[in-house]
């Protein structure tokens, strides 16, 4: 009899050990696969956020023809904001309407935009587009780092979760655009 007992204990043991490493397992992939969804969630985050902001300093510039009735944001180079900017399409600044459009060229995006976002992907040639950025009356911004330095406008950053912004203040009067002094005061840095 106690050898009936424990033979039937034995395959119930396998299987609570088999249980076990299961769940062992599905927690482990559990922890494991939200990270990359979490990277991607908190990046569309982001860049939402600087979305919103780019509205923001737009709905507070003066622009050197503010008679235009739309204002152009161009995106150049690699997009990273995905759909996001499409929520920007169509929405009132003042008189005008703001307009999303995605210029080959860095000399299209001068002829073409009234603010242009400089992506990552074009690093290498910002110095070249803050240059003659204010010859066209251009605001421009990018989120590399020490792009205000370079001649970029609004340079946006994350800090603590929140975005913040460097402001080159001779590169906007070089091209008569004036930012709304409450928003200066938010700056981080002013060059």
């Amino acid at each position: 009899m106690m050898m009936h007992l424990r033979s039937a204990s034995f395959p119930a043991a396998l299987r609570a050990g088999a249980t076990r490493r299961r769940r062992f397992w599905a927690l482990a992939l559990a922890l494991l696969l939200p990270a990359p969804a979490q990277a991607q969630a908190q990046a569309a985050a982001e860049f939402a956020a600087k979305a919103a902001f780019i509205y923001n300093i737009a709905l507070f510039s003066t622009f050197p023809n503010p008679d235009a009735p739309l204002v152009r944001l161009c995106v150049l180079g690699r997009d990273p904001f995905g759909k996001l900017l499409a929520s920007l399409e169509g929405k009132a600044l003042s008189e005008a309407k703001m307009t999303i459009a995605y210029p080959r060229s860095g000399g299209d995006a001068l002829r073409q935009c009234q603010i242009v976002f400089v992506s990552a992907s074009e690093s290498d040639s910002v110095a070249q587009l803050a240059q003659a950025a204010p010859q066209e009356g251009v605001l421009t911004v990018s989120d590399a780092k020490g792009a205000a330095r370079q001649g970029i406008m609004v340079e946006l950053n994350v800090e603590d979760k929140r975005i913040a912004f460097e402001f080159n203040a001779e590169a906007a009067r070089a091209a008569k655009i004036t930012l709304s002094s409450k928003v200066m005061r938010l700056a981080r840095a002013v060059h």
